[in-house]
């Protein structure tokens, strides 16, 4: 592929153009890379990101002889906050608790004392999984 860098954008050479009078078509084929390179375009070498990047973000340079694709580290290791946000229970869980706590049902006050002390415990657990610092 040959194209051009344009603002940082990728331009890729239109498959059909006109030129004076004479229309090519095809014209971004490689077979006329000495029509493209005369009109500014570059190859294009496409790489793969590099092996343990989590989030690659691509982009491309130029030299005076073709463009190049290269990649960057946009992946940024969540806070202990935005761990835990994933993993603290639904809050629903401790309000359903609670209505079953101050119910005069001695069985929904039961199931809701559990049900709570299950919820304290699971909070705690991502508490120490993900302990601040």
């Amino acid at each position: 592929m040959y194209a051009k860098l344009i603002n940082g954008i990728l331009t890729p050479a239109p498959s059909n153009i006109c030129k004076g009078s004479t229309i090519y078509q095809n014209y971004n084929l490689d077979s006329n890379s000495e029509m493209l390179l005369a009109d500014g375009y570059k190859p294009v070498e496409e790489t793969q990101p590099p092996t343990g990047m989590k989030l690659p973000r691509k982009y491309y340079v130029e030299n005076e002889e073709k463009i190049i694709s290269v990649y960057t580290e946009t992946y940024v290791e969540p806070n202990y906050r935005e761990k835990r946000a994933t993993e603290y229970p639904d809050f629903r869980e401790y309000l359903d608790a609670m209505v079953k706590i101050n119910s005069t049902s001695e069985e929904l006050i039961s199931e809701g004392k559990t049900q709570l002390q299950n919820y304290y415990n699971h909070c705690l657990d991502v508490k120490a999984k993900y302990p601040k610092a």
